[in-house]
């Protein structure tokens, strides 16, 4: 019964939190269905969709649209970001206009540059990727230091774990990582490199 009663509060908190984002000028779709477990701060022109959960310190600039089932945690997202619907931030800073998702999760120490696209099914920790890069499918990008308009195919991942030791990977501007390439750490790409579909 006390859980019950817990869940309560914590619910009436959520909506008196969305409620005061709605006096600001923040666009909520239900606001009563957005759970707010510690402190969100907005630009002006944010969307905020249905069931968004949002936990320790977030920030959103102007024009940030976050869609459906997103989890932020503790991260900060740069002016006219769109998360798209399911994706999970957690620890991380999101350029400007960068395009996040659908079911995408960015973790801890990540820094996502401005123009970014990190699409379906990616996964990115402890990385930074530069600006105009494109992720757009089902990659997984770990310790890794990627420079601007650089391109990875679907299906590409860093190899940063030996089993003993995490291991960095570095791929500089410009280059183009085919689809389905095992880059096995420790590794440096240099500027305008190409990687073939399928390489390891």
């Amino acid at each position: 019964m006390v859980n019950y009663y817990n869940y309560l509060l914590q619910r009436a908190r959520s909506c008196v939190s969305a409620f005061r984002l709605l006096l600001t000028g923040t666009k909520i779709s239900r606001f009563c269905t957005i759970e707010i477990q510690g402190e969100i701060n907005v630009g002006n022109n944010v969307v905020i969709e249905s069931n968004v959960v949002i936990k320790g310190k977030v920030f959103c600039g102007d024009g940030v649209h976050i869609a459906n089932n997103c989890i932020l945690k503790d991260c900060r997202i740069g002016p006219d970001t769109y998360i798209r619907p399911n994706s999970l931030l957690s620890g991380c800073h999101i350029g400007s206009n960068a395009l996040i998702g659908p079911y995408a999760r960015i973790r801890s120490s990540s820094k996502i540059g401005n123009n970014v696209q990190i699409g379906n099914f990616v996964e990115v920790k402890n990385s930074q990727i530069g600006t105009n890069s494109k992720i757009n499918h089902l990659s997984y990008i770990g310790d890794a230091q990627i420079g601007d308009d650089v391109i990875i195919g679907a299906g590409s991942v860093t190899c940063n774990f030996d089993g003993t030791t995490t291991q960095q990977t570095y791929i500089e501007d410009k280059a183009f990582i085919g689809s389905g390439v095992f880059l096995v750490a420790p590794i440096k790409v240099g500027s305008e490199a190409t990687i073939g579909s399928g390489s390891v």
